[in-house]
């Protein structure tokens, strides 16, 4: 008996029709250490995991506007002003005490940013680590930005010891020139932080560490930033933040792909 062909015909037509199909984007999850990750696919700040979950929201919100993967991020929304107005946006995150740090998520750089210059303070907050209340420093540092004078921006480290604000620094060699450009603008980067108190009040171990699209941008190992007796620890960070340079425009970052660990990556 002739064998009818149909089976066959039918399963060549399946795996033509898969092999064409287009495979649907998934984000990566993370491994089993990390300590806190949100894609913000919920819609919402209501990811809570190991104790993190999120503080204050200043003109920052989950949104479906610009994503990276998914169908959410974190927008953050600075209102645009006048010559010598500044502008807020900041999204705080508390967690256990720890001695150490490791943040990593994606930034979307908006098409209209600019880093306006003004005649009095014009750095702006990037990413802040602290022991709460941010408002009575014991253990606090931030990387902020200052303008390169060319609409972008370069990064600069901020620090307290035993509550006492030192001097800022840019990160050593010039590694942190030019962190944002013009070349940014309608991109997403990547950027991984650590920060490590130091061991003790005389000890110049504190650590500062930054990286934009895998490459270092900041590598402070040698840092006296003690945070004080029983303040030498973190438990707060905030997202963005302050700006005292201010936009001409409406200026909106998001934020997405959010993960924090006790260690490293």
């Amino acid at each position: 008996m002739k064998k009818s062909l149909l089976p066959f015909t039918i399963f060549l037509t399946l795996f033509l029709i898969s092999c064409t199909k287009e495979e649907p984007k998934i984000v990566k999850e993370p491994s089993e250490d990390i300590l806190f990750f949100d894609d913000f696919e919920k819609g919402d700040l209501s990811q809570t995991e190991n104790n993190v979950s999120y503080g204050s929201s200043t003109y920052s919100s989950v949104s479906n506007k610009v994503k990276k993967d998914g169908e959410y991020s974190l927008e953050f929304y600075y209102k645009g002003g006048p010559q010598g107005e500044d502008a807020f946006s900041e999204q705080r995150i508390s967690y256990p005490n720890t001695g150490e740090l490791w943040i990593k998520y994606d930034l979307y750089i908006p098409n209209n940013y600019i880093h306006r210059k003004e005649n009095s303070a014009n750095n702006n907050k990037f990413l802040a680590v602290y022991k709460s209340d941010y408002r009575h420093p014991g253990f606090q540092v931030n990387w902020s930005l200052s303008p390169n004078n060319t609409g972008g921006s370069n990064l600069t480290l901020h620090r307290y010891r035993n509550g006492t604000e030192q001097p800022s620094i840019s990160p050593s060699g010039g590694l942190g020139t030019n962190f944002i450009t013009e070349d940014d603008r309608g991109k997403w980067i990547h950027i991984m932080a650590r920060v490590k108190a130091p061991s003790s009040e005389n000890a110049t171990d504190g650590v500062m560490q930054l990286w934009k699209n895998d490459i270092l941008v900041c590598d402070e190992t040698t840092l006296n930033m003690y945070g004080g007796i029983d303040e030498n620890f973190m438990n707060e960070l905030y997202l963005m933040g302050w700006s005292n340079s201010g936009y001409l425009e409406d200026t909106i970052f998001y934020i997405d792909n959010l993960s924090l660990s006790y260690s490293s990556f």
